[in-house]
């Protein structure tokens, strides 16, 4: 899951505030998001214009 630092913080996975960053680690990524360092980032579809000619 890709998540998004709302604080900085050390340890076995770290980040800075604001960074993005894919974890894998499913016990890690459920203690951070528990504790309110990291936000889940939604992927974002673009849309593409078709260009009329």
């Amino acid at each position: 899951m890709k998540v998004k630092a709302l604080v900085s913080f050390a340890g076995a996975f770290s980040m800075y505030k604001g960074e993005e960053k894919e974890c894998n680690d499913k016990v890690i990524l459920q203690d951070l998001l528990k504790a309110g360092y990291v936000e889940e980032v939604k992927a974002t579809k673009k849309k593409v214009k078709a260009s009329e000619d």
